[in-house]
């Protein structure tokens, strides 16, 4: 089965690189992959409160290398025969995921996880960004664990 248009989150950690290439390996010759990277909100305030300084600075400087680092897993794969656009946002990263899904019309979500259930407080209570886009999109959700591995 091969899948026409594939949203790819990416945080850039291991994990949602090899969400990536499991995505890759669903997606059809002449399909869509759509990689986006949240900058969150919440860690902005955090820096805000904090008294960082000038906050729409630091946006700035978060969204300019997340930009030149989607760049650059574009132009890996610019001869794979898959037509690969990338954005940035910032926002709540599970609430931007879902937006950004409704918005495009996606067939498919594939997305990394860190396979530490409840590593943090704020997972306990509140579930992992995987675990709150799983419960409120209709769209098929594929889940790549830390371990998975591409074969051969």
């Amino acid at each position: 089965m091969k899948i026409e248009d594939i949203l790819v989150p990416t945080d850039f950690s291991p994990n949602s690189l090899r969400a990536f290439e499991y995505a890759l390996s669903l997606i059809e010759p002449g399909g869509e992959l759509y990689l986006l990277h949240v900058i969150d909100a919440d860690f902005i305030a955090r820096l805000s409160h904090e008294g960082f300084g000038e906050i729409d600075a630091a946006i700035d400087r978060m969204r300019h290398k997340a930009e030149a680092q989607l760049q650059e897993m574009v132009n890996e794969h610019k001869e794979s025969g898959i037509h690969l656009e990338s954005m940035v946002v910032v926002g709540k990263p599970f609430a931007e995921i879902l937006r950004v899904a409704d918005d495009l019309d996606f067939s498919m979500i594939v997305l990394g996880t860190r396979g530490q259930r409840g590593s943090t407080i704020d997972e306990l209570l509140f579930g992992s960004t995987a675990e709150k886009i799983l419960r409120a999109t209709p769209i098929p959700v594929v889940c790549v664990p830390p371990n998975w591995a591409t074969k051969g």
